[in-house]
């Protein structure tokens, strides 16, 4: 029998056809572990970052740590003061001889009274150190025409009201008080702020200022 066309032969494959497909291959697996290393890379970065993050947050949760303070407002002079910070107990020993000393250095320095001048006057001084000194001595210095017990005479008494004590710091505090000074037939009120600079010297020597 005779083939009406004749019979078809396969052509041979070129070998760059497989060495190019195993190329491309390989380079699939290849990106295909780089992009999986890249993201475990990636993964254990921000695992480290998360980590110190949290680290640091309970570092710093210790420090940080909300004081609430009493605010006193005065009803007749609209005054605002810090009274002190919240803390559980009384004022400490020091803290409670420093307010005392204070309240007791203010009454003698602006107290007036004819027949006890010289007393609040030598307390006052005790007390007081510097331009302190200086302006309590020149209060009382007979060549100043404004000195006080020439102000107000025998007549006229002022009286002192301690409402507060605020320790600022440890140097520093803040006394809140008021002064009615009372004359004949009248008598008037008024309210101040001191802010004082105090430090602690030597014990005083006579035994009238340990026991006052």
């Amino acid at each position: 029998m005779e083939a009406s066309t004749p019979a078809e032969t396969s052509k041979p494959v070129d070998s760059r056809y497989y060495e190019a497909g195993a190329t491309w291959e390989d380079d699939t697996h290849r990106s295909l572990r780089r992009s999986r290393t890249l993201a475990w890379l990636v993964s254990g970065v921000a695992s480290v970052v998360a980590g110190l993050s949290l680290l640091t947050l309970v570092l710093i949760l210790p420090l940080k740590e909300f004081e609430p303070y009493v605010i006193e407002v005065d009803k007749t002079t609209g005054y605002l003061e810090v009274a002190r910070a919240l803390k559980p107990g009384d004022l400490s020993q020091n803290e409670a001889v420093t307010a005392a000393n204070l309240v007791r250095y203010i009454r003698a320095r602006e107290t007036y009274d004819a027949r006890e001048i010289k007393q609040n006057y030598d307390l006052a001084q005790l007390y007081s150190t510097g331009t302190a000194s200086r302006d309590l001595t020149w209060a009382y210095t007979p060549s100043n025409a404004r000195s006080l017990d020439k102000l107000y005479g025998r007549n006229v008494t002022v009286s002192v009201d301690v409402k507060s004590v605020s320790l600022l710091n440890s140097t520093t505090a803040s006394v809140r008080f008021s002064t009615t000074t009372r004359r004949e037939n009248s008598s008037t009120t008024d309210n101040w702020v001191a802010v004082v600079k105090f430090r602690y010297t030597t014990t005083p020597i006579k035994n009238e200022w340990r026991f006052d």
